[in-house]
């Protein structure tokens, strides 16, 4: 039986919740506006590279050159899924997205981190749980998603240097990953694994709401971000992915490596770190003032 489109992007999208349900409703969105653009065509196997072309370039009056390289990537996704089973004979190596990073793309810093922090009580279980929460972020660079789905399970005992960690899975592999987070963070989590544990609830999931004793939404994690980052007076757009980007250039401003970025962060492909590497202004400014430096004094030498 020949694979309609409607039907390889429904058997897809069921793959896709499976592993990586935040992405479900985005890559929902992509796929059916590729649909709705090739409706001149029923089957998977009469799309080209000439169609997704098109599509693409019909996109550009409406969307920024960051919306259309996501779903380049989408797309690459989608025929990556059924080149492999054998339903389509496109090459997904014909479609080359291209990665758009904003120069100032708001990233938290050590100090940001310190401002949020110092507003919030580990006496109280709800300041406890966000003070724990920007720890871990900022301490691992986790996904907000390994976040959520750390059950206490995960967690090992004290180390003999005192410190717990955690496994993680990292929905893009599947695969899981060793956490280590420092001191500070380590005291918050031993603080609230005391209330956590005493609460009535059957979910072995680390973080959940003392109210519904149900696991935390991205949504929520986002709220908190949003009034800790207005009492912190930052002027600056914080996302729990913030964090992220802001331990790689934490890791690269100390002096590591990209190799450092990728190991930490648990990149799935190396080359993923390499866009970190321009996210630091200031880090870009010493580099440039560095070998301007150089080059003018070689010529006044010269001269």
């Amino acid at each position: 039986m020949i694979m309609t489109i409607k039907n390889a992007i429904k058997i897809y999208l069921e793959w896709k919740q499976t592993h990586t349900s935040s992405a479900y409703t985005t890559y929902k969105t992509r796929l059916n506006q590729f649909t709705d653009f090739i409706k001149h065509k029923d089957y998977l196997r009469e799309i080209d590279g000439d169609d997704i072309v098109a599509f693409h370039r019909s996109l550009e009056q409406k969307y920024s050159l960051n919306t259309i390289a996501y779903s380049a990537r989408v797309l690459k996704n989608f025929f990556w899924f059924w080149h492999g089973r054998g339903e389509t004979s496109f090459n997904p190596k014909e479609i080359i997205p291209i990665r758009y990073v904003s120069a100032d793309k708001d990233i938290v810093t050590a100090e940001d981190l310190s401002d949020m922090s110092d507003l919030l009580k580990v006496d109280n279980l709800q300041d406890l749980q966000k003070k724990l929460v920007i720890h871990m972020l900022w301490d691992t660079g986790m996904r907000l998603s390994e976040l959520l789905d750390i059950k206490i399970s995960d967690i090992n005992e004290q180390g003999i240097d005192g410190l717990r960690t955690a496994k993680v899975r990292t929905r893009k592999s599947m695969r899981y990953n060793l956490v280590i987070w420092g001191s500070k963070t380590n005291d918050l989590l031993n603080r609230y694994l005391g209330i956590r544990l005493s609460m009535s609830s059957e979910s072995n999931y680390l973080l959940i709401n003392p109210k519904t004793l149900k696991v935390f939404t991205p949504r929520s994690i986002q709220r908190w971000m949003n009034q800790l980052s207005d009492l912190a007076m930052l002027d600056k757009n914080i996302t729990p992915h913030s964090f992220r980007h802001g331990k790689a250039n934490f890791i690269l401003d100390q002096g590591g490596s990209v190799r450092d970025v990728s190991a930490l962060l648990r990149h799935v492909k190396p080359e993923s770190s390499f866009q970190y590497m321009q996210l630091s202004k200031k880090r870009y400014e010493d580099v440039a003032r560095r070998y301007l430096t150089t080059f003018q004094s070689s010529n006044l030498q010269a001269a």
